[in-house]
C-alpha cells in the first residue's frame, strides 16, 4: 500500500500506562506515550526535555536524613531551609546563606528520623511547625542570618494587670463586692486574661456608695477592662484608658466574662500533627490522644485558645469528626470552609453557610467523600486541591462543583498506574509557573511530573532519571518563587566514590537566549569568566564521566580528576555536569478505519521518513528501536548551520525530516532521543507509513 502519513500534534497523554496500550478508544491515546523519559509536557501539548539540575550544596550530615522546607516571605524574598539532625540552614537565590565565613546554622530538637512528619503552616515572617512528638514551635525570620525558633506558649501576649486593689471611697461594710481587671494590647487588641480578684466591703445599694479598682500599668496597654462578681460569675461593668475605675453599683453583664486560659497542647499525646489559617484563626488538629479533634484559636489571636461562658464569637473553638471509625485527620487547609482530609474520609467545616464565620456556636461539618489521604501533605493549584489517597498509589484532584454542591475529583494517575504501582507519595511540590508541573518523589526514589491545567483538561505524566546507571534517589522536593519563575529544589542521594551522598540541587531555568547559556547537566556547575581549559569546584562529581557544554559546542567524555576536568579548547561559558538522556517513545500508530478496510492495529508496518516540528531543538536522535548513541538504528538530525566559524550551532524551530532505518513491525513507533546537553522540544510527529499485511 502506498504511504500514509500520521500526525501526532499533541503529547498532552503524557507517558500511558502499558494497560492502555491498546485502548486506541480512548480520547488520550491520540495524545499519549508508550515512554516520557527525562521530559516534561508543555501546557501546549509539546514534549520538552527537561533543564538540569544546578548542584548547590552537601547536606551537613550525609548520613542522616534531611528535609526541605519552603519559607516564602514574598515573591522576591524567599528561602529553602535544610532541616536535618537537630539543625537548620538556610539557603536563598540557590545560595547558602553564610554568618560571616561560615554557614549560618539554627539549632532544633529534630532528630533526622522525625522530618518526614513535620508540618509547617507559614504567615508573612513567621512558621508554626508541629510534629506529633513535639510541642508547637515557632520560626521566626528577621533577616538573612537571624533566625529564631521558640516554643509557642498559647497564651496572651499582654500580660494581666497587677498591683490591683479596690476600696471602699464612699460608704463602707456591708456586702462583698470582687473585682478583676484585663488589660487591651494596644497593637492586637488581644486582652489579657484576667488579674486576681480582690475583694471590699460595701453596699452599693445605697444611694452615693462607690468602690474605686486601681492598678498599675502594664506596658504596651491602651485600655483595661473591668469585671465584678454576681454570684461568683464575673461580668463586665466598664472599661478605661486610667489607672483606676469607680464602681456605683454598675450591674455585671454576665453576657460578657473574663476570658480563661487553655492550652490543648501542654503535653505528651496532645501535640498536634497539622496546622492552616482559616479565617483569621490558626487552626490545629489531631493529636495521638485525639486524632479527631480541631482547635481554632482566637480571631485574630494566633496563640490564644481562650474561651468565655457564656462563649462569645471570637473565642476559640473545639469540635471533633464523628464518623463511623476513628480516623485521623491528616492535613487541613482553607478553601470553601475548613477542609479536613482524614485516613478515611474528606470533611468540609463551614459556619452554617458560605457567607458565615465559623464560631463556638456556628459549626456545620459535611462529609466530601469516604477516600482517605495519606500523611504528605497535599498541594493546592488554582481552586483544586491535589491529595494523595491512603492506599493504592492514587493522586486525586478536589475540587468544588455548582451542580453537586460538593467536592469531587478524579484518579490523576489512572492512565499512568504503571508509575505508581505499590508505590506511595513521599514528597511533592507545585510550581506554577512557567509551565504548572507537580514534581513528585516516590517512596522508592523515582521522581514523576505532573503537568496539570485543570480548565483545559490537561494532566500528563513524565518520569524523570539521573546519574550514571540511573542510580540517583530522590528524596525531597520544594518549590519556591525566585523572579519571574517557581524554582524547584531537589534532595538527592547519589553514590560518588563508592559513598552516599546527599545533595542539594536546583532545577535550572529553561529560557536561555543564547545556546550557550543552556544548562542540560545533572549535578552540574556553570563557570562564566575569561576563557579558561581547566574547570575545577567538582569534587562533589570526583571520578564521575561528565558532559559539558563550552560557548555552546559538546564536550563528552570527561573523568573529574582531582576536583576538576580538563578542556581540549579553552572557553568563556562552560556547563559541566552529569549528563541526561531525554526519550520520547510513540504509541502504536492508529490511523482508524484506512480506506474502509479496517485498523492497522496488528499490521506489519514500516515508517520510511519522519516530520518533525520541533521548536528551540539542536542534536536529536530517532529511530523504530531505543539505543545508545552510536546504534545503528538511531540516525542524528545532522543540523545544517547558518552560523558563523567557530560560533555554536543555534537551536532551530521548524519541521526538520529524518529517514530512520527501514524496520518492520506491528507498531510502527518511533524513538526520539536527546544524548547530549542540549534543548529539544518536540511539537508533533508526522511519520510516513507504509502498511504491509
Amino acid at each position: 500500500m502506498a504511504d500514509l502519513r500520521a500526525y501526532q500534534p499533541s503529547f498532552g497523554g503524557g507517558e500511558l500506562s502499558p494497560a492502555l496500550w491498546a485502548r486506541v478508544d480512548q480520547a488520550k491515546y491520540a495524545s499519549g506515550l508508550k515512554t516520557a523519559l527525562n521530559l516534561f509536557i508543555n501546557p501546549h501539548g509539546g514534549a520538552s526535555n527537561r533543564a538540569g539540575l544546578a548542584f548547590i550544596r552537601e547536606v551537613k550530615a550525609s548520613a542522616n536524613k534531611a528535609r526541605l522546607i519552603p519559607f516564602q516571605f514574598n515573591t522576591e524574598q524567599s528561602y529553602v531551609l535544610e532541616f536535618g539532625h537537630l539543625y537548620f540552614r538556610v539557603f536563598r537565590d540557590g545560595g547558602l546563606v553564610l554568618s560571616g565565613t561560615t554557614p549560618y546554622e539554627v539549632t532544633t530538637p529534630y532528630v533526622h528520623t522525625a522530618l518526614d512528619e513535620l508540618v509547617f503552616v507559614q504567615e508573612a515572617d513567621v512558621m508554626y511547625i508541629c510534629h506529633p512528638d513535639y510541642p508547637v514551635r515557632k520560626l521566626a525570620r528577621l533577616a538573612d542570618n537571624n533566625w529564631t525558633l521558640s516554643l509557642v506558649t498559647f497564651a496572651p501576649k499582654i500580660a494581666a494587670p497587677t498591683g490591683v486593689s479596690a476600696a471602699a471611697i464612699v460608704g463602707s461594710g456591708g456586702t462583698t463586692n470582687g473585682y478583676c481587671v484585663s488589660a487591651i494590647d494596644s497593637e492586637s487588641g488581644e486582652e489579657s486574661l484576667p488579674s486576681t480578684a480582690v475583694f471590699v466591703n460595701n453596699d452599693l445599694t445605697v444611694s452615693g456608695r462607690k468602690n474605686r479598682v486601681s492598678w498599675s500599668a502594664v506596658a504596651g496597654v491602651s485600655r483595661y477592662i473591668v469585671y465584678k462578681s454576681d454570684n461568683g460569675v464575673y461580668g463586665y461593668i466598664g472599661g478605661t484608658a486610667g489607672l483606676f475605675f469607680d464602681d456605683d453599683n454598675i450591674a455585671a453583664d454576665l453576657a460578657d466574662t473574663p476570658q480563661k486560659a487553655r492550652n490543648p497542647f501542654n503535653s505528651a499525646g496532645n501535640y498536634p500533627r497539622c496546622a492552616t489559617f482559616i479565617e483569621q484563626r490558626l487552626a490545629f488538629a489531631s493529636t495521638k490522644n485525639d486524632p479527631q479533634a480541631v482547635w481554632l484559636s482566637q480571631s485574630a489571636n494566633y496563640e490564644n485558645f481562650g474561651y468565655s461562658s457564656p462563649s462569645k464569637a471570637s473565642d476559640a473553638v473545639t469540635f471533633r469528626i464523628r464518623a463511623r471509625q476513628v480516623n485521623e485527620i491528616r492535613s487541613m487547609l482553607a478553601l470553601r470552609g475548613l477542609m479536613l482530609l482524614t485516613s478515611g474520609a474528606e470533611w468540609i467545616v463551614s459556619g452554617g453557610s458560605q457567607s458565615d464565620a465559623i464560631s463556638p456556636s456556628s459549626i456545620k461539618i459535611d462529609n466530601q467523600g469516604y477516600r482517605g489521604a495519606a500523611r504528605v501533605q497535599p498541594i493546592v493549584v488554582g481552586n483544586t486541591v491535589l491529595f494523595a489517597q491512603e492506599r493504592g498509589g492514587v493522586i486525586r484532584d478536589f475540587s468544588y462543583v455548582y451542580t453537586e454542591d460538593s467536592f469531587v475529583g478524579k484518579d490523576l494517575t489512572i492512565l499512568a498506574r504503571h508509575l505508581f504501582e505499590n508505590r506511595r507519595v513521599k514528597a511533592w511540590a507545585y510550581a506554577q509557573a512557567p509551565y504548572s508541573i507537580a514534581w513528585v518523589v516516590l517512596d522508592n526514589g523515582a521522581l514523576v511530573s505532573l503537568t496539570y491545567l485543570k480548565e483545559h483538561d490537561v494532566w500528563a505524566w513524565t518520569r524523570h532519571e539521573s546519574g550514571p546507571d540511573n542510580d540517583a534517589v530522590f528524596e525531597d522536593v520544594t518549590v519556591i518563587a525566585e523572579g519571574n519563575e517557581d524554582v524547584p529544589y531537589f534532595l538527592v542521594k547519589r553514590t560518588v566514590g563508592g559513598q552516599s551522598r546527599r545533595y542539594i540541587e536546583r532545577l535550572h531555568s529553561r529560557v536561555f537566549a543564547s545556546v550557550s547559556d543552556a544548562f542540560f547537566v545533572d549535578c552540574g556547575l556553570t563557570y562564566s569568566g575569561a576563557p579558561v581549559s581547566v574547570i575545577g569546584g567538582l569534587s562533589h562529581l570526583e571520578g564521575q564521566k561528565v558532559v559539558a557544554l563550552a560557548d555552546g559546542n559538546v564536550v563528552r567524555n570527561l573523568t573529574v580528576s582531582g576536583g576538576v576536568v580538563t578542556l581540549d579548547v579553552a572557553a568563556s561559558k562552560v556547563h559541566v555536569g552529569l549528563p541526561v538522556v531525554s526519550a520520547l517513545q510513540t504509541l502504536d500508530i492508529d490511523l482508524g478505519n484506512v480506506g474502509g478496510l479496517g485498523t492497522v492495529q496488528g499490521r506489519q508496518k514500516s515508517v520510511s521518513n519522519v516530520t518533525l516540528r520541533v521548536e528551540q531543538t539542536r542534536g536529536i536522535f530517532i529511530g523504530p528501536r531505543d539505543g545508545a548513541r552510536g546504534d545503528a538504528h538511531l540516525v542524528e538530525y545532522k543540523q545544517r548551520s547558518t552560523e558563523d566559524w567557530d560560533d555554536p550551532i543555534e537551536p532551530i524551530t521548524g519541521d526538520i525530516s529524518l529517514t530512520p532505518q527501514w524496520d518492520w513491525d506491528t507498531g510502527g513507533n518511533m524513538w526520539i532521543k536527546q544524548f547530549d546537553p542540549l534543548p529539544m522540544t518536540i511539537l508533533a510527529i508526522m511519520p510516513d507509513i507504509t502498511l504491509g499485511r
